[in-house]
């Protein structure tokens, strides 16, 4: 099934839904950006997170995670680029490219930041967009179950497990701010667990929950990072210019 995919520029604000004790953190807030644009042979995404999150002692830490990645449409090629910095300051930065031989296939990834270094992509690996897409298409054929790896190029490793749940499309909730062609459609909740390699415990590093309608635009997220879980509120949402190719 092809799917019209809507480019568009959003922005989210974060609520804290659950908090582990352990984790030090006393309060979060904050928000973040997406953009998913049109490149012609290639979907381009911006994504950039800002958090302000306060200790136990009541101090102040803002984290601020930026990715900028080019990704060719057949699924094949992936261009990236991501910064991390804690009060200011560059903590991370990882840029590079990555192919695989086909969609879902074996390929590398060749890190020019923070050092040059090239890593194996094994067979199964798909790209962020690509696998958003897969997901799409799985959901529309009516699977409930998806295991796969992807790789982000967040960190200088190769291809991350990630298994998702797919659950029956439901009426939308979201009707405040989306418009046509952006919405209100029909939502598949998606459950996404993403695994750190080699980790033997079962369980995943990351959960993504998110409300995916079929023009690829994400109502409503959840983020849980073990200790934290935040929950993403939708407060702005626009359709970007179509591009002449």
């Amino acid at each position: 099934m092809a799917f019209e995919i809507v480019p568009h520029r959003v922005a989210y604000s974060f609520e804290v839904i659950g908090r582990d004790s352990q984790a030090g953190v006393s309060d979060v807030a904050g928000g973040m950006s997406f953009e998913w644009a049109d490149a012609c042979d290639g979907w381009a995404i911006d994504q950039r997170y800002l958090l302000r999150i306060t200790n136990e002692n009541g101090d102040d830490l803002v984290s601020q995670v930026s990715s900028v990645s080019w990704e060719s449409k057949d699924g094949r090629r992936f261009r990236f680029n991501s910064k991390s910095e804690l009060n200011g300051e560059l903590i991370e930065e990882y840029s590079g490219d990555a192919r695989l031989d086909k969609a879902g296939g074996e390929g590398t990834a060749t890190f020019t930041i923070p050092g040059d270094e090239t890593v194996p992509l094994q067979p199964g690996t798909r790209f962020p967009t690509d696998l958003t897409l897969v997901l799409m298409a799985a959901a529309a054929r009516g699977e409930r179950n998806y295991s796969g790896l992807v790789f982000e190029g967040g960190e200088v490793e190769g291809s991350v497990p990630v298994t998702a749940t797919i659950l029956p499309q439901r009426p939308a909730r979201h009707k405040g701010l989306l418009k046509p062609p952006l919405g209100p459609h029909p939502i598949w909740p998606v459950y996404t667990a993403y695994f750190k390699p080699g980790k033997r415990d079962g369980t995943p590093d990351t959960e993504f929950a998110m409300d995916l309608q079929e023009n690829g635009i994400v109502p409503d997220f959840t983020l849980n990072y073990g200790g934290l879980k935040l929950r993403a509120h939708l407060e702005r949402i626009e359709k970007l210019p179509a591009v002449k190719c």
